[in-house]
């Protein structure tokens, strides 16, 4: 099942890990581009199998952190719909150019409701 969940615009939620998928990132745009991105259960991820990656077209670019990812598995139960894949927008962050050259990494914030605490 796929929901699409509109967020209230903070685009408050931080993406971790997206250090390791700068391709993906700079692939779906430049810094402050709101893109489409999914949150897909990763229950064989060998590290956490409570994982959450975040993907843009398909590829991951990132993931919840570990206290993101389990408040977000216990809202998607809460709501009766444990094993959904979300789609809400992110925006596109860094990137920029940095004083004496070189590039800042990408990074990617999603606009989500709160999180259950």
């Amino acid at each position: 099942m796929d929901i699409e969940l509109e967020g209230p615009g903070a685009f408050a939620v931080d993406v971790v890990g997206e250090a390791q998928y700068q391709d993906v990132l700079e692939a779906a745009g430049e810094a402050g581009a709101v893109v489409a991105a999914a949150l897909v259960l990763e229950d064989s991820n060998p590290h956490d199998d409570r994982a959450v990656a975040v993907c843009i077209d398909g590829r991951r670019a990132g993931y919840l952190s570990r206290a993101d990812a389990r408040r977000y598995r216990a809202d998607l139960a809460a709501a009766g719909v444990p094993r959904a894949v979300v789609r809400c927008k992110a925006r596109i962050t860094g990137g920029f150019a940095r004083a004496g050259g070189g590039r800042a990494h990408f990074g990617l914030k999603l606009d989500l409701p709160n999180l259950t605490p």
